[in-house]
């Protein structure tokens, strides 16, 4: 039997911590949290995703669900990029580092730097896989609302 981990362990020690520590704040809602859900508006920008470290952790339910409505406000509405999407979402929400996401979404840590920093061009699988632990998937949406259709 190999000393190495497999894929699947590193994804449910993950996936334990996560929990953990969600349960640790479950009924705590920081003040700068507070604060960050009532600046950001649609159109908003969101200040720039900070870095992920190993003493960053994700959110709790309520937070997590305000936070990738509010990220995907932004994106639907320009302000965000997709990569710029994904980072803030990855360490904002899961608190994870680059290693660690790409574990859990099964790709590369190249590629998902790449995504992140919006560069090359990748399949709708991929970007569909990273998005999945939020529970979004890529898709067409019409640029304007005035937008009539010819048939």
């Amino acid at each position: 039997m190999s000393d190495k981990p497999s894929t699947a362990e590193t994804a449910k020690e993950t996936i334990a911590r996560l929990r953990a520590n969600r349960q640790q704040r479950s009924a705590v809602v920081t003040e700068a949290s507070q604060r960050q859900q009532s600046e950001n508006v649609v159109g908003a920008p969101i200040q720039a995703a900070k870095r992920a470290s190993k003493q960053s952790s994700g959110v709790n339910a309520i937070e997590r669900k305000n936070a990738i409505h509010a990220v995907t406000q932004q994106l639907l509405h320009g302000a965000l990029s997709q990569g710029q999407a994904l980072k803030t979402l990855r360490v904002e929400v899961l608190g994870l580092t680059q290693d660690q996401y790409a574990t859990l979404a099964k790709v590369s840590r190249k590629t998902l730097s790449d995504v992140e920093n919006d560069r090359g061009s990748f399949k709708t699988d991929i970007l569909d896989r990273l998005f999945k632990p939020f529970g979004l998937k890529v898709g067409i949406v019409p640029i304007s609302t005035g937008t009539t259709w010819l048939l």
